[in-house]
């Protein structure tokens, strides 16, 4: 995820760098910290997949850098989809109907229209969720084996 991660924020600044704009602001870890504490609650979870946010700030952050005002965002972002694509596949194995759509209503309404800035990452989702409707996991398993193996849930 933190290989991921650096080259989403790299994405992100560089597309900021196309308009003229103020430089934007650098947030120490601290700072980092505090936001993604701070913006976590802006993100519904499902049971059982709520992250630990200390060790997500600590292996997202900057750490002895700095990093972008708002970058937070992207990882929580990130972090959301394993906990719904999680979320789904943890209801589906135990046969919870409820959270299972639940789960779904998420991945097909509020994923998609995560990081506007990434139209493939959009159409990923969409796509995630379409097949997912359909009982196959694949895609999101995908993303799961590629996103959300540094993520600990509380």
């Amino acid at each position: 995820m933190e290989r991921q991660l650096t080259a989403l924020l790299a994405v992100a600044l560089v597309a900021g760098c196309a308009a003229p704009q103020a430089q934007p602001q650098l947030v120490n870890q601290q700072q980092y910290a505090k936001a993604v504490q701070d913006s976590s609650a802006r993100f519904t979870w499902p049971d059982g997949r709520k992250p630990d946010l200390a060790v997500l700030a600590e292996k997202s952050g900057p750490g002895p850098d700095r990093a972008p005002a708002g970058s937070e965002r992207i990882v929580l972002e990130m972090t959301n989809s394993c906990a719904w694509y999680l979320g789904w596949e943890d209801a589906r194995k135990r046969g919870d109907r409820t959270a299972e759509s639940k789960a779904l209503e998420v991945m097909d309404e509020v994923l998609p229209k995560f990081s506007p800035e990434d139209p493939d990452g959009q159409r990923y989702a969409r796509e995630a969720a379409a097949k997912a409707k359909k009982g196959d996991g694949s895609l999101a398993a995908d993303y799961v084996a590629n996103n959300c193996e540094s993520v600990r849930w509380k």
